[in-house]
């Protein structure tokens, strides 16, 4: 049974859950009205949910992710920001990825 919120990751962690995200994701990562339905949940500080964080990392528009990249950094320099964490690994991911790809050329 899926619950987020267990202790226990036989029952927070479900194969279905994670193959549903991902579909939501591709589906929806060009899907602007979305993506700014979430940065605004994520600008007002509302928390967003792992469903729209794998949204926001798909995301594969220039201008949403410049976007994305802006607000993260606002959001990591907030006095008292408990998100900090989360998206500085989501900034570091993507900032390596983009580093693999430059090396690979």
């Amino acid at each position: 049974m899926y619950n987020i919120m267990s202790p226990k990751a036989e029952e927070f962690i479900s194969d279905e859950e994670i193959r549903e995200c991902l579909e939501y994701a591709q589906k929806n990562k060009h899907n602007e009205a979305l993506i700014d339905e979430i940065l605004n949940k994520a600008r007002k500080m509302q928390g967003i949910s792992h469903k729209e964080a794998i949204v926001l990392l798909d995301c594969d528009l220039e201008e949403k992710n410049q976007e994305i990249y802006r607000l993260a950094e606002q959001i990591l320099w907030k006095p008292d920001c408990y998100v900090r964490t989360a998206l500085s690994v989501q900034l570091l991911y993507k900032r390596l990825r983009i580093l693999s790809i430059s090396c690979e050329e």
